[in-house]
């Protein structure tokens, strides 16, 4: 009943926030003029804009969608500057671990696509709109050459941004805007360790004194550490500024990306002495071959003589089928529910840079984005903001060990107006969203025996595609317009996805004094949702939902640097819907569930931020608790709760030295245990997740409880300069029963560089102290992967600035 009252309460303020416009004409003050950085206008102390780090010095728009100081927003933030994207070297999302508190993103085979944020896959948003068409957060590589800073904000989407299928927080990548000031350009090339060749260029042209236009190439064609892996990417960005009058401005960017790369699985067969000693235990199957009489309809019977069924989930048993190559890749079954039996074999010691894959295997991708963000500001207290983003991508993933991704494409259009009020100690920023996305996704995790391939045997022969058990008539069927690749129609993952969402929102803001400030917001997405199998297996579905999302802030300051603020987030999204590509799905039943679309995120949190040395430092911290839902592997869903303590530091007080400091404290616990998967004899059952008593709240896999950071540069006079980093993590669980531990560990990064007006030279050592350091998988592959992390590395890089 209270919960209803307030939905209501909060519908009655989205409606009138949406009203203030109207009345809106002679009100005072603006909000924001763009939804995105105009980064030439904003200069502090003796530090140029692009070199400060201090996030006071920039006004943000991430958490609510106007411009608010960091200080005055009542979120726990971070703001990552170019300047530390180039200094820390950041390659992908795993990298913001560097910088900010409660970023551990764990392995997600070598590909992550969005960072995790307080123990949940997290969104990201390229200048406030959501890009999305993700799954489980893996993906294609993120183009950090196109990125001028990115907002991190912990914690589920306000009221601004709406329902998202994943609720850890978000990324907002602001992208790189044309500058006025003058023509200009860089090219770079990076060399390193390990055969890394990337390449770089942007060009900067102010046409005239309304128009300018921005555009940016880079490249790779890198080798890699890991057994035959490499990477090649091609990527375009584009981006023009057109200021018409002083009431209108259009930013428009666009950028395409082409990558070819190698997934990484890691290395199977987890042990406890592979994570402390890198021992590896050897050894290939002796499967019998398959017998289909007496009713065994799958082929195989267990030790008793009993059919393996789909209810006698078993190692297979009887006499073993003649060797048919290194692997015996011909009698290798799915692992579930016919087990694999393996002839255990002598423990050896294993190179670090071997990996479950056939010599090959690679993903390829190619996505675009495209944007228009206007601005129309009738009268210094009214602003209209309309932002557009199209995306596409259409990629595949085959791994021969095995696993099969096609999406084939996904696409997804938005488009969001807002009307930014200011009247008096009121302001507010409502509208209205529209989003269209359709997802064609086709994917076989159902026969994955990952456990039962022997690294140091013939890589050659991880092929389960040789196995008389591929395809299985029972789970794979033919990908349309894909000759020799499959897909399992009902396993909640595959299928064809349409969603139509209208979305209505208000965000609120009443000073009431000098000292206290009130916000909130609401919003509601009505979700139109269409699923269709391409196969035919199931029938097919369609449903209407609308899910709510609210907030309520107090922030107090204390002085005019000092502020504290409490906050409160609840939102229902459709995590228990997600399929592959990002698109949704009835879960392999033949309707959708009203409660896996209506997954509940709530947030409690309150923290206090401090501007000290005139604005040359910040600190920032926040105790907080954060609930919310995760589908699983076999589709059903568990609940986390997260309670945790975060605290960063950043400080420059010249221009020649600046330095950040983080930390995070997270306690996250599930009601249950986890999903995994055991799909050899290897695998005891004592450490999978049905051994764990239902009821029971168990610590999260993957993640540390404590994660420290810290970066220092200092910068000569003379041009040249040293930066150092650290981040440390606590003990993190591989798998979700907790048998297999990664200890304590740190990596140390060092930089040495020289710059001058016309060029720059870097190099970077990475794990400067050459740390075997060992990173985990998702929950469900904790028994049979773990990703070793790169060694003791360097890389060159060359600048010409013109």
């Amino acid at each position: 009943m209270i919960k209803n009252k307030l939905h209501a309460l909060l519908a009655a303020l989205a409606t009138a926030g949406l009203s203030a416009p109207l009345a809106a004409q002679t009100a005072p003050a603006p909000a924001a003029a763009t939804d995105a950085v105009r980064m030439e206008k904003f200069e502090v102390s003796d530090v140029p804009i692009e070199q400060q780090i201090v996030p006071t010095s920039r006004p943000f728009n991430s958490v609510f969608g106007i411009d608010r100081s960091i200080l005055d927003t009542p979120r726990n933030v971070t703001i990552i500057s170019r300047e530390q994207l180039t200094a820390i070297n950041i390659q992908d999302v795993r990298d913001f671990s560097k910088l900010t508190a409660s970023s551990y993103t764990r392995s997600n085979f070598g590909a992550p696509t969005t960072p995790d944020i307080r123990t949940q896959i997290a969104d990201t948003y390229s200048n406030g709109m959501r890009i999305g068409l993700s799954s489980n957060g893996n993906g294609m590589p993120v183009n950090f050459n196109a990125v001028e800073s990115v907002n991190i904000v912990k914690g589920p989407a306000t009221a601004v941004y709406g329902a998202s299928q994943y609720v850890g927080g978000y990324a907002d990548y602001v992208t790189k805007r044309p500058s006025f000031d003058s023509r200009k350009g860089t090219v770079s090339v990076t060399i390193g360790s390990y055969d890394q060749y990337r390449w770089t260029a942007d060009y900067n042209v102010p046409v005239d004194a309304k128009t300018a236009y921005r555009v940016s190439y880079s490249g790779e064609q890198s080798g890699s550490y890991y057994v035959d892996g490499h990477k090649n990417t091609q990527a375009l960005y584009a981006a023009l500024t057109h200021r018409a009058s002083d009431k209108y401005e259009i930013f428009v960017n666009s950028e395409a990306f082409y990558g070819d790369y190698v997934e990484n699985f890691g290395i199977n067969r987890v042990t406890q002495d592979l994570i402390d000693n890198g021992n590896y235990i050897t050894g290939v199957n002796n499967n019998p071959a398959p017998n289909f009489s007496g009713g065994a309809f799958l082929g195989y019977r267990d030790s008793t003589g009993a059919p393996i069924t789909f209810s006698n989930i078993n190692v297979v048993a009887g006499t073993p089928a003649p060797i048919s190559d290194p692997q015996n890749s011909r009698w290798v079954v799915s692992g579930f529910p016919a087990v694999n039996r393996i002839t255990v074999g002598p423990t050896v010691k294993i190179d670090r840079s071997n990996r479950t894959l056939k010599p090959g295997d690679h993903s390829f991708g190619f996505s675009y984005n495209g944007q228009a963000i206007q601005t129309f500001t009738p009268s210094p207290d009214f602003a209209i903001g309309n932002n557009s983003f199209l995306r596409y991508v259409r990629r595949s993933t085959l791994s021969s060990y095995s696993y099969s991704e096609i999406i084939d494409p996904s696409w997804s259009f938005e488009n969001r107006t807002e009307f930014r009020v200011t009247k008096g100690a009121f302001s507010s920023n409502s509208g209205l969203g529209l989003r269209y996305q359709y997802v064609a996704a086709f994917n076989d995790f159902f026969n994955e025996p990952a456990n039962v391939w022997d690294l140091t045997k013939d890589h050659n022969f991880i092929n389960y595609f040789n196995s008389v058990n591929s395809p299985s008539p029972f789970t794979q069927v033919p990908v349309p317009g894909w000759s020799g690749r499959y897909y399992t129609p009902d396993n909640g993952d595959s299928g064809e996805s349409k969603v139509f969402t209208t979305s209505a929102f208000s965000q609120n803001s009443y000073k009431v004094n000098d000292q206290l400030t009130l916000d909130a917001g609401a919003r509601v997405d009505l979700m139109s949702i269409k699923y269709r199998d391409f196969a035919g297996f199931l029938p097919g579905d369609s449903v209407i939902v609308g899910l709510p999302n609210y907030n309520l802030s107090a922030s107090y300051k204390v002085t005019k640097d000092l502020g504290t603020y409490v906050t409160y987030n609840y939102s229902q999204n459709p995590v228990g819907a997600v399929g592959n590509g990002g698109g949704f799905t009835t879960g392999g039943n033949r309707n959708f569930s009203n409660a896996a679309l209506r997954g509940e995120a709530i947030l409690t949190e309150a923290g206090a931020k401090y501007s000290f040395g005139g604005g040359k430092g910040f600190i920032g911290g926040a105790i907080f608790q954060q609930n919310r839902e995760q589908l699983q592997l076999d589709r059903s869903v568990r609940k986390f709760e997260t309670k945790g303590f975060e605290v960063e530091v950043n400080y420059q007080p010249t221009k020649n030295l600046y330095t950040t400091f983080g930390y995070s404290y997270l306690d996250s616990v599930v009601n249950g245990a986890e999903f995994d998967v055991g799909n050899t004899s290897l695998t005891s059952p004592t450490s999978r997740y049905f051994i764990l008593a239902p009821g029971k709240d168990y610590r999260r896999q993957g993640v540390p409880r404590n994660l420290f950071n810290a970066n220092t540069t200092y910068k000569f006079t003379n041009g040249f300069g040293l930066t150092g980093g650290i981040v440390a993590t606590s003990d993190i669980l591989n798998n979700v029963v907790g048998t297999l531990v990664i200890p304590a560990q740190y990596t140390l990064d060092v930089t040495g560089f020289y710059s001058t007006k016309e060029y720059e030279v870097r190099l970077a050592i990475i794990n400067a102290t050459d740390q075997k350091n060992w990173s985990a998988p998702n929950a469900v592959y904790g028994n049979e992967s773990i990703i070793a992390d790169l060694p003791i590395r360097a890389e060159l890089t060359l600048k010409h600035k013109f």
